[in-house]
């Protein structure tokens, strides 16, 4: 399926949609901001078995369909959701530029090259992580779309990759072409319809902010051909031990991410897509 010589420099070039404008306005005065099958279990018995144990062995109820949200035409609502593969990593220390990180920091997975953050960040927040976290939160009740089919298209790619594919790019262009002409990504006729494009997963140091991760979103809703609603923008959540240093922190790092970006979901969807505000104490 078809998103520091200066900190706003490489942020506007490594997003698609409206990323660039995002990554400009999380660089602005120098800080980031918050806008920067299951199947039923089916029990084979052994012929081998004394006789009479096969009796004692209740077979598992299937379990129940799923029940979804009908339009007036009786089709099912649907959400369409894409993932992403596009990792973002800066670093705005004295010292900017990450280069490697600890050796110790899943060397074997990596066939013993050093992981870099993105590897990192592509190990330990996959597009099935991604998605894992999302129906753990509940991504229908979060969203106020009970009921929806939830849909997974494939995940938007990372930027690096698009640069040197220019069948890649020209996806990426053509995506971008038809959301700003409030149209659907997909085939879909679904007369109740949503899009939960996921931009990119964007990990970034400063000295004087700590470590965050950002997490940056599209959401659109549709009443037949008419967009009726669009949430754009990226969200903050603190991190303290990713990327990992120890052997001990591994464990710690990976929780911790998943914990971020589930976080960074919930609070975007109150800000950017219910633009709820909260009261200054």
């Amino acid at each position: 399926m078809t998103t520091i010589s200066t900190l706003t420099a490489i942020a506007a070039a490594t997003c698609f949609a409206s990323i660039p404008a995002m990554a400009q306005e999380a660089a602005e005065g120098g800080e980031i901001a918050e806008t920067a099958k299951s199947s039923a279990i089916e029990i084979v018995l052994d012929d081998s078995s004394p006789k009479g144990e096969a009796e004692n062995i209740a077979t598992l109820p299937e379990p129940p369909a799923p029940t979804y949200k009908l339009a007036a035409d009786g089709s099912a609502c649907e959400l369409h959701v894409w993932p992403t593969e596009n990792y973002i990593g800066i670093n705005t220390g004295l010292l900017s530029g990450f280069g490697i990180v600890g050796a110790l920091a899943d060397q074997a997975s990596h066939k013993n090259r050093v992981a870099t953050v993105k590897d990192l960040m592509k190990d330990y927040l996959g597009p099935d992580v991604q998605m894992e976290e999302l129906n753990k939160l509940g991504i229908n009740e979060t969203l106020k779309l009970d009921g929806y089919k939830i849909i997974v298209q494939d995940p938007t790619p990372f930027n690096e990759d698009a640069k040197k594919d220019p069948e890649l790019k020209a996806k990426i262009k053509a995506m971008n072409k038809t959301i700003k002409a409030k149209q659907r990504l997909t085939d879909s006729t679904a007369p109740c319809y949503a899009e939960l494009t996921t931009t990119h997963i964007f990990y970034h140091k400063a000295m004087m902010y700590g470590s965050n991760l950002f997490t940056g979103w599209v959401y659109r809703e549709f009443d037949g051909d008419t967009q009726t609603k669009v949430g754009k923008g990226q969200v903050k959540n603190p991190l303290e031990y990713f990327p990992p240093k120890t052997e001990e922190d591994i464990e710690k790092a990976q929780i911790e991410l998943r914990d971020a970006y589930s976080k960074d979901f919930t609070e975007y969807v109150e800000k950017k897509v219910f633009k709820v505000r909260r009261k200054r104490r």
